[in-house]
């Protein structure tokens, strides 16, 4: 059981490789699919190196793709084989772990050349000459770079279950001269065995990656399969709220935003400056009582709240009068006076909506009214007072 065990350490660095080699590609296209478009491309494959490339993957289906993925995964892990260092020779387990990084790394870009010349085989014959560099190289630099980022790995892990000459400084020093001296083993050694099956499997896997990617790879005289079209969802618009945040306890005696109708007109502009009138009128059966200033909210034409701030107080254009209560009796109005100073260019968002209420903390009314504010702006708003 023990000589099995040892026998097969060898196979593990190469299998965690392959494994890593697949899992990489899949965990591209995952970070692509979760970012939902917002991931850039050079990002993910800055984290999950994409070891089936884009080129190649549009060449393929679903189950060729599969074949093609794993073969290569085979052909990388069977080179790995070849490279692997021999742990009795490699002096520290330092050494040891830098030799079996290289090999791995090593095995990616030999990995990554066999998918490539596959590629070019598959597409052949090329346009332009210049176009098999365009396929050879970003598969090279992947495969580098994929050795490089992820090959520590499986270095790591097959360092520790190796058993190198010595981890001491002194593992360089002669052996004692009573030292036994042992045979040398008859030439061809089981590691120069064990290296010829790796590079014939290696051989063999590299052959089949090329014979699988042309065979599985599409037709280029029929058309590719239309797209599934998703549709684009509506985009959520935040406008402003109905009801705006109560400042204090409503008396009974107040106009809710139900009982009054809101209006607004008297347009009025000069050198810059602007002004409107906002009437209420009073739809109930009760009277009821306006006192204070106006509740306002402001929405662009495409229904976006925006930040504009009602300050209270006249203008250039309008004055401000002293806040006492107006009691309107079913049918009677109040008026408050809006002014500002045009900001909104053309081109530019300004507010298409003006939302109303007597006060805040009562409902809402929605206005169309095309005032020429961008935001962050503001206007002034005077206190009610009666109607004409």
């Amino acid at each position: 059981m023990g000589n099995t065990a040892e026998k097969l350490k060898p196979l593990l660095l190469p299998a965690v490789v392959a494994v890593l080699w697949l899992i990489s590609g899949w965990a591209f296209e995952a970070l692509l699919t979760a970012g939902n478009g917002r991931i850039p491309i050079y990002l993910a494959s800055l984290v999950s190196p994409d070891t089936m490339p884009v080129r190649i993957k549009s060449l393929l289906d679903g189950s060729g793709l599969v074949l093609v993925a794993g073969l290569t995964a085979l052909a990388v892990a069977a080179f790995t084989l070849v490279l692997l260092p021999d742990s009795r020779k490699t002096g520290t387990r330092g050494a040891l772990f830098l030799a079996n990084w290289m090999s791995v790394t090593l095995a990616a870009v030999a990995g990554s050349a066999v998918l490539a010349v596959a590629s070019v085989l598959a597409q052949w014959p090329l346009g332009r000459a210049q176009w098999i560099f365009d396929l050879l190289g970003p598969s090279l630099l992947t495969g580098a770079y994929w050795g490089v980022a992820w090959g520590w790995v499986p270095s790591l892990v097959a360092t520790f279950l190796s058993a190198p000459a010595s981890d001491g400084a002194g593992s360089h020093l002669p052996e004692k001269r009573h030292a036994a001296r042992v045979p040398e083993e008859p030439a061809p050694t089981a590691r120069v065995r064990q290296r010829g099956w790796a590079l014939g499997a290696f051989a063999l896997f590299s052959a089949a990656v090329m014979v699988a990617l042309p065979l599985t790879a599409r037709d280029p005289s029929q058309p590719a399969p239309e797209p599934v079209a998703t549709p684009t969802p509506e985009p959520t618009v935040y406008g402003a709220a109905p009801v705006g945040a109560a400042l204090s306890e409503p008396d009974p005696l107040w106009c809710t935003g139900e009982e009054v109708e809101s209006s607004i007109g008297g347009w009025d502009a000069a050198t810059g400056h602007r002004a409107a009138q906002i009437t209420v009128r009073n739809t109930g059966t009760r009277s009821c009582t306006v006192q204070g200033y106006p509740d306002l909210d402001f929405e662009s034409s495409d229904g976006w709240v925006m930040g504009i701030t009602a300050v209270h107080g006249g203008s250039h254009m309008t004055e401000d009068p002293p806040v006492q209560p107006v009691t309107l009796a079913p049918g009677e109005a109040a008026t408050a006076s809006i002014g500002w100073r045009g900001t909104a260019g053309a081109g530019m968002v300004r507010v298409g909506t003006l939302l109303v209420a007597p006060y805040s903390g009562t409902q809402r009314q929605e206005l169309e009214a095309d005032i020429d504010l961008a935001e962050p702006g503001y206007l002034t708003v005077t206190a009610w007072t009666p109607a004409g």
